[in-house]
């Protein structure tokens, strides 16, 4: 953050491959694990295209980072475009409390305290800590700041030990606007499975559709984008329609949730910044 006080724009794009093939090469384990879910969601692509398709979602993530530190450090903007505005009218001007689904693609980061102003209604987001307690307690300092600052915008953190789940089951019947990212498996988060479509199981957290199941509110989801150079997009989908619980194993829900983040994933693949495995085919799938 301090180099980028000093550093001009025009040396991000000779940068940013450099560094980010470094990482590449080091992040052995998140490496396979973006392949292979490549692979997983396109079965003709080769050995060959699954690791430059994965070299090219470490470099858009870099690029996504970058931006949100420009914004930070007061040394870059970006510009918005809203695809969905009627999706996006209905959720800013409800008055009960609304649950967004969302994945790990853009930056909600830089996103969120922008738009929770914007709807003029607080948003409270969810993600899971860092991996190591000194970036932690230096996200929490950066989180803390933009809050201070956007009065709109509050981060929970899903640690194991704390009664979140309650605490955003209240808040949702307060009225208020949830967001949480239904696409990735970390840490003590526990796992759902589901075919959404045949021979193609997707890994996904269970929490947020239990949450959605336990209120009743309404559920958007809502993606968010990079077009171009500090460009970017937020989409907004009308309500999700979850179908009614029957009695068996799986939720019905689940196939539908699972396919309201896969539909956006698959269109837009190189937007998707999760490092560990969570596509695979099983005997019979095959590309649609």
């Amino acid at each position: 953050m301090r180099g980028l006080r000093v550093a001009p724009w025009f040396v991000e794009p000779f940068l940013l491959p450099v560094w980010t093939f470094i990482f590449f090469l080091v992040a052995k384990q998140q490496r396979r694990a973006v392949a292979g879910n490549l692979r997983a969601l396109f079965p003709k692509w080769s050995v060959a295209r699954s690791v430059c398709g994965s070299f090219r979602v470490f470099l858009n993530f870099a690029a996504t980072y970058v931006d949100s530190l420009r914004c930070e450090t007061g040394t870059g903007a970006v510009d918005w475009v809203i695809e969905g505005m009627p999706a996006f009218d209905d959720l800013a001007t409800r008055k009960e409390g609304c649950l967004i689904l969302t994945a790990h693609m853009g930056n909600y980061d830089m996103a969120a305290p922008l738009f929770s102003s914007k709807f003029g209604r607080t948003i409270h987001a969810v993600r899971a800590p860092e991996r190591e307690p000194e970036l932690q307690a230096i996200r929490e300092a950066e989180l803390r700041e933009k809050e201070r600052l956007n009065p709109f915008f509050k981060t929970h953190y899903n640690t194991s030990g704390q009664m979140l789940g309650i605490e955003l089951a209240r808040l949702l019947q307060e009225g208020q606007v949830v967001a949480v990212q239904g696409d990735r498996v970390v840490f003590e988060v526990s796992p759902m499975e589901a075919e959404v479509e045949p021979g193609l199981m997707m890994k996904l957290p269970r929490g947020p559709l239990f949450l959605a199941r336990a209120t009743g509110v309404t559920v958007f989801p809502l993606f968010i984008m990079r077009d171009a150079w500090r460009r970017y997009r937020v989409r907004v989908f009308p309500p999700l329609v979850l179908p009614e619980r029957t009695r068996g194993k799986v939720d019905p829900a689940v196939p539908v949730w699972a396919g309201a983040v896969l539909s956006v994933v698959r269109e837009n693949w190189w937007q998707w910044f999760v490092f560990e495995p969570v596509l695979r085919r099983v005997e019979g799938g095959s590309e649609p």
